[in-house]
């Protein structure tokens, strides 16, 4: 069993490995630029967009929430992983514990509708079936849907498809837990203020980083601009996306 003693550390690790990651994500701004020229410009012009660099920080903000959406949750797995008891080896978490194989789908909080409910359900599906298929000698293997974030839950749950699309996963059971239930049986309630405390020079490096590359990212855009003969303007950002995308095809 993992020592409780190394529970922060381990978790620290997992965090910082993630901060590393939003360093990386901010000096590159070049690639953002490419990134954000793809994205669906008339959204940003709808909303009231005049900018260049109005739409670059705007842009920006959503392109980077998703990113960060994503490595929190990878950040999350590694952590959970490190420090649960008999965590064994896999791409996902997975903990043996009293004999049973626990195929584990960690997710940062609940707030999903009902078509990626069902979706983060048939990957879980699809792990536990290829775990059997695998090890077939292995009967007691079990699913469990994990949330780090939400109301205090620790339930069996089976899905009730309300649609013939999910039919292939209609009455799959699996077990919920959500927020500390689930912490506490990884082994990993911490408290998160401490977290945050012992973070600070990491997470400070990363706001310096992040608000030079606002300022990189808009200037890439207008330098973009200028360069096809345009204005800093939203329709000239909506021509030079249609430009882009040209090229690309």
């Amino acid at each position: 069993m993992t020592d409780a003693e190394h529970v922060p550390r381990l978790i620290r690790a997992a965090f910082e490995d993630y901060l590393r990651r939003r360093l990386e994500y901010y000096r590159a701004p070049r690639q953002l630029v490419r990134s954000l020229l793809r994205k669906n410009g008339l959204v940003y012009a709808l909303r009231g967009i005049e900018t260049a660099d109005d739409f670059a920080e705007q842009a920006l903000a959503a392109h980077e929430t998703s990113s960060e959406e994503t490595m929190l949750g990878n950040a999350w797995q590694a952590a959970l992983a490190a420090v649960s008891p008999n965590s064994v080896g896999g791409g996902d978490l997975r903990t043996e514990r009293d004999g049973t194989l626990w195929i584990i789908q960690v997710k940062t909080s609940r707030g999903q509708n009902a078509g990626a409910e069902a979706q983060d359900i048939r990957m879980l599906k699809t792990k536990l079936l290829s775990e059997r298929d695998h090890h077939p000698g292995r009967h007691n293997v079990k699913a469990m849907m994990g949330f780090v974030r939400g109301p205090a839950a620790n339930e069996w749950r089976t899905y009730r498809s309300k649609s013939a699309a999910n039919a292939d996963i209609d009455t799959f059971q699996y077990q919920y837990m959500a927020g500390a239930p689930f912490l506490e049986w990884c082994s990993a309630a911490f408290d998160i203020e401490v977290l945050i405390s012992a973070l600070q020079p990491q997470i400070r490096t990363v706001q310096g980083a992040r608000r030079e590359c606002v300022e990189a990212v808009k200037a890439a855009l207008k330098r973009q601009l200028t360069e096809e003969g345009l204005e800093h303007d939203m329709p000239s950002v909506l021509r030079l996306m249609e430009r882009r995308a040209a090229k690309a095809t």
